[in-house]
């Protein structure tokens, strides 16, 4: 099984979506500041043993993950990631990276520092999941260059 890393990953919606790619030697770590969601998604996917939640700001979390990862996962809030969080993404060298944003500026930032951190930008989609509004879903797939 694989390992992928959830982060910002609220009560597990991304890690419930990879759970049967991932397989159940693999090892989903899913990383969130919210005790309450920790605990909800402890709760809501109990029967997905490869899922590990811990609670925690990203950036201080990184470290105490056990497993580097194949694949990483980033639903950020609309600050974005920044350049500490990314630096240690690209420090663990996963193959690909799947980097949501809802705001379109640190969204791009956030890509920037990834192409300077060696990745490719693969794929990259818009969704307006708020119509009328100026908010916009992004998502961009990189790999390793």
């Amino acid at each position: 099984g694989s390992t992928v890393w959830d982060l910002y990953g609220g009560v597990g919606v991304f890690a419930a979506a990879v759970a049967d790619e991932v397989g159940p030697t693999g090892v989903i770590e899913s990383v969130e500041f919210s005790s309450t969601a920790v605990q909800d998604g402890k709760a809501s996917l109990s029967d997905l043993q490869q899922v590990r939640f811990h609670g925690g700001k990203v950036e201080r979390t990184l470290g105490q993950l056990a497993s580097s990862p194949q694949v990483v996962i980033l639903d950020p809030p609309r600050s974005g990631a920044g350049k500490e969080v990314i630096a240690q993404v690209a420090a663990a060298t996963p193959e690909r990276i799947v980097h949501i944003g809802c705001d379109p500026a640190s969204f791009a930032r956030d890509v920037a520092l990834y192409v300077n951190a060696g990745y490719q930008l693969d794929q990259v989609r818009a969704f307006d999941a708020f119509p009328l509004t100026h908010h916009v879903e992004s998502f961009a797939l990189l790999t390793r260059g």
